[in-house]
């Protein structure tokens, strides 16, 4: 649904048919349709802008007279469903929002009632719309760091069946929202260096400062990301270590008793002029003897630390 906002002291929204003061700058938020019965960009503009509605990636374009660009913003509640997308074009006085849905006026309206804005200007307002974006995106990050240390006892106290299925999630999650802030990274940048002089210096300085920001997020979701490998070589290490304890426990099952093997093989040999065979406490002797080896080997084992 199309929704037209004033930059007159702060952002105000009005009604679409309300005319609009000379030199006021005016943000809306339109369909790709309604943007090309606008008539404020070039054939070339609009043939880039029809391209970048439907991008999967955040992307920049510049031309002579204004910037246009795409944003594919992961969704914090579903990361791994579909991102929101949606694109913009700037002008000096213009900052129109190409939206089949509901994300930009809904973070436009959260501008008009912060009231933030420091200048009543179409790039400033670009500014506190892209931070938005990003506003949470540091206790989301602290969020799942909380549930990769969860996951990091899990194996820790052996409890790794469950927890393979819960790394592989977060390491693709991680990749998404790295990407994001890859591109954003590069978009902020962009607009900053200011190669069409559309923005004041002012201007471009915010856009360098949030470029700034956007990179600490990217460091962070970078060391989310070397933390998701580190627990999956732990996982791994602490299944070799099961696979070895069990070795370890047959080895000693299997030593223990070779004694034993050893000498009921001996006897069931059944010559019939064996030593022993006719002796009236030869069963009894070797039970004693049998018991006797056993707890040797136990005693020993022990003090191997074997066991």
């Amino acid at each position: 649904m199309a929704q037209k906002y004033v930059l007159t002291k702060q952002l105000k929204a009005v009604p679409l048919d309300q005319p609009i003061e000379p030199g006021a700058s005016v943000v809306e938020v339109i369909t790709t349709q309604e943007f090309a019965k606008l008539g404020v960009a070039g054939a070339d503009t609009l043939s880039a802008l029809r391209t970048l509605t439907e991008a999967e990636s955040t992307y920049l374009d510049v031309f002579p007279d204004s910037l246009i660009g795409s944003f594919a913003v992961p969704d914090k509640r579903d990361l791994m469903g579909e991102t929101l997308k949606f694109a913009f074009y700037l002008n000096k006085t213009n900052l129109i929002f190409i939206d089949e849905g509901q994300i930009c006026t809904r973070l436009l309206d959260d501008i008009e009632r912060i009231g933030v804005l420091k200048e009543p200007t179409a790039a400033h307002c670009l500014f506190e719309f892209m931070k938005l974006l990003v506003k949470d995106d540091l206790t989301y990050l602290a969020d799942v760091e909380d549930r990769m240390e969860d996951v990091e006892e899990q194996i820790i106290d052996r409890c790794g069946n469950v927890a393979n299925r819960k790394m592989l999630g977060f390491r693709r999650r991680l990749l998404r929202i790295d990407t994001f802030y890859q591109q954003l990274v590069d978009m902020t940048g962009t607009i900053g260096d200011n190669e069409n002089k559309l923005l004041t210096n002012g201007e471009a300085r915010l856009f360098h400062s949030l470029e700034k920001t956007v990179e600490r997020l990217l460091k962070r979701s970078q060391t989310l990301k070397e933390y998701s490998l580190q627990l999956r070589e732990l996982y791994q290490t602490q299944i070799d270590i099961q696979q070895n304890d069990t070795m370890q426990w047959f080895t000693i099952i299997t030593t223990l008793f070779a004694p034993l093997t050893l000498i009921t093989s001996w006897f069931g040999m059944n010559f019939a002029n064996m030593p022993g065979l006719d002796w009236q406490w030869g069963y009894q002797t070797i039970i004693v003897v049998c018991i006797v080896i056993i707890v040797v080997e136990l005693v020993i084992f022990k003090r191997k630390k074997w066991l």
